[in-house]
């Protein structure tokens, strides 16, 4: 129990604040937010609203889903940071936003169309009861999608040596996830490599890169053949996400009518 709690506490001290600047790299970063928008447009895709977005951070996710979607439902967006929460709140008008722990969701049973947990699961102590949780609030046959770091890819390794919050990664891969989701009520699940060698988010990256190269279309075109060819010789076991899609089946237990709990 020390052992999460010092696991946690480290996560809540780096993430407690709004990182406005990543927020704008996402979502107005020359040639990087256009790549995170349809990245995210290839991960939801086929999803329906009211869509929960478990450890939303500033809302960057929220804010390509809400820009570029065709369901205009409700969005809400769950963090345990006030501090991004607030700055969520204000950059994002079309989604809800809501300060809560994921591993006790607020909602009852069968809420959501749509539940998607993107770079998060490596950053809490109990990953499990986090997408028990989620499993729980998905409505039968509702869209379930899971995005993770890849341990096994050398830029995640990079990403793993250079900023320590990112060191829960060295437990996440395919195998890691299936622990994890084994036994949940979902149905249809399946898993995909995606992202080969983003370099984008190296060459591109406000911290440790050039943002305005992003402005460059031939910049973009090479950064593109370079990802083909990398991930070619490294082989998809050492893609940068995993990515799971479910969908969600009946347990048999709850209300099955969205809203928060009594």
């Amino acid at each position: 129990m020390a052992e999460n709690d010092d696991f946690l506490t480290r996560q809540d001290q780096h993430f407690a604040d709004a990182d406005e600047g990543h927020f704008a790299w996402q979502t107005r970063g020359p040639g990087f937010a256009a790549r995170e928008a349809a990245f995210l447009a290839h991960l939801l895709a086929g999803t329906r609203r009211p869509l929960l977005e478990i450890g939303c951070g500033e809302g960057a996710n929220l804010f390509h889903i809400a820009h570029h979607a065709s369901d205009d439902g409700l969005a809400i967006g769950l963090d345990r940071s006030a501090g991004k929460l607030h700055f969520a709140a204000g950059a994002v008008p079309a989604a809800r936003f809501l300060c809560a722990d994921g591993n006790a969701l607020p909602f009852r049973d069968a809420t959501f169309e749509t539940v998607i947990i993107r770079d998060v699961l490596h950053h809490v102590p109990a990953p499990r009861e986090t997408v028990a949780e989620a499993a729980r609030v998905l409505r039968p046959g509702g869209g379930f999608v899971l995005a993770e770091p890849n341990r096994r890819s050398p830029l995640i390794r990079l990403q793993m040596a250079l900023v320590p919050a990112e060191r829960g990664a060295a437990r996440s891969d395919e195998a890691w996830l299936r622990r994890l989701l084994e036994g949940l009520p979902l149905r249809d699940l399946r898993f995909a490599m995606e992202a080969p060698f983003p370099l984008d988010r190296v060459l591109l990256h406000p911290g440790f890169g050039l943002p305005m190269l992003g402005r460059s279309r031939g910049t973009l075109r090479v950064l593109d053949a370079l990802e083909k060819v990398a991930g070619r010789l490294l082989g998809r076991h050492r893609w940068s996400y995993v990515v799971a899609h479910a969908r969600g089946r009946s347990t048999g237990a709850g209300s099955g009518h969205a809203g928060m709990r009594p």
